[in-house]
């Protein structure tokens, strides 16, 4: 994979899933870190890596990448943004008759006002070119499907992120142990776990920490861009007394660390979070959370079920979603029967056996 992510473990957790339904899986994806081979095989997944020639706007812009494509594929899952991968796939595919399925997971972002109108036209134009270039177009929520000026007009596929939940389930003894090894008992502890990228909303986080009750404890595990300001932000408005950045941990230790929290947040401010699969990942574990009332993440929970949802960009609305949840034991509890059971519905092998149904819908439909 490129980097560490929501979509690459997605990914990287589908195509173990399938491989163990029975099926060969090739990843083809870029060789951004020159030190890792070009091709492999990884838990019995061919993962086949693409040289770049620039990066361009944070878009990806492959050598090669036609080529990788000639393989004697079955069906081709593309996943936009970013969309280069996606748009030269397409006009590759499209001239060999391949079936295709792409996932538009969210709309792209737009860096500046200056270059805003340039990146908003020629992303209506990519995205165009994309969604009708594939068999069939996926979007992982109803909401966010519906807000995106660059999918409302079609039909999409609603196929949800997944999650592995045999890694991440409620584990009482481990939460106690990861506890006393972190130092926290005795605390409420609040978790935020992403990139750190301004998107992300964690500064939004930290400023509610000044609102929450004595003794509530953020825990911010991760790395990014954005760290070093957060950490000042940190120090300016909450003070390190209240907040710990972990930084990246193992994907080993990811499990424990869920389960050590009380409550998971995930403040995003952008539809570049268009689902958030940390919190999938923090209920399946056992943990409640308070997400952002914004499209495609807030369908993630049932309000008041699974969690809460807060207002984004409003600290002391997040602050009393955390507290709410902290200060009704009894809530607490109902919450966490109910994560485990609504995660189940974005197991890896759930959701692997609801795209191999469109995989096989796509393929017969192909072969007409």
């Amino acid at each position: 994979m490129p980097h560490h992510g929501g979509v690459e473990s997605f990914v990287r957790d589908i195509s173990a899933e399938f491989t163990k339904l029975g099926h060969e899986v090739t990843v083809i994806t870029s060789r951004s870190d020159r030190s890792l081979p070009a091709e492999e095989v990884v838990n019995g997944v061919t993962v086949k890596r693409v040289p770049l020639l620039a990066t361009i706007l944070r878009t990806p812009i492959p050598r090669g990448l036609r080529s990788r494509l000639d393989g004697d594929f079955d069906v081709v899952h593309a996943h936009t943004p970013p969309p280069s991968f996606a748009y030269m796939a397409s006009r590759r595919l499209r001239s060999q008759g391949v079936p295709t399925v792409v996932t538009y997971h969210c709309d792209s972002d737009l860096p500046s006002r200056l270059s805003a109108p340039v990146v908003r036209f020629l992303d209506r134009r990519i995205s165009s070119s994309i969604i009708t270039g594939y068999s069939r177009v996926i979007v992982t929520t109803e909401t966010y499907a519906s807000t995106s000026a660059n999918t409302w007009r079609i039909t999409p596929d609603i196929v949800p992120v997944g999650a592995d939940t045999r890694r991440f389930f409620p584990d009482p003894e481990d939460r106690l142990r990861t506890r006393r090894r972190l130092g926290i008992d005795g605390n409420r502890v609040a978790l935020f776990v992403g990139r750190l990228v301004r998107h992300k909303g964690v500064q939004y986080l930290i400023e509610a920490m000044r609102h929450t009750a004595a003794g509530t404890r953020l825990m911010i595990v991760g790395d990014g861009e954005f760290a070093a300001r957060l950490k000042h932000t940190a120090r300016v408005r909450s003070g390190y007394s209240r907040v710990t950045f972990v930084g990246d941990v193992p994907d080993s230790v990811l499990p424990s660390i869920y389960r050590a929290a009380d409550v998971l947040v995930v403040p995003s401010t952008s539809r570049l979070e268009a689902f958030g699969i940390s919190a999938i990942e923090a209920m399946a574990s056992g943990t409640p959370v308070v997400v952002s009332d914004i499209p495609g993440v807030r369908e993630v929970i049932q309000d008041g079920v699974q969690g809460l949802r807060a207002e984004p960009m409003n600290p002391p609305d997040i602050a009393a979603k955390i507290d709410a949840i902290f200060d009704r034991p009894e809530l607490r509890q109902t919450m966490i029967e109910a994560c485990v059971v609504r995660a189940r519905e974005f197991s890896s092998r759930t959701v692997a056996e609801r795209l191999a149904a469109i995989y096989g819908n796509v393929v017969a439909s192909n072969s007409l």
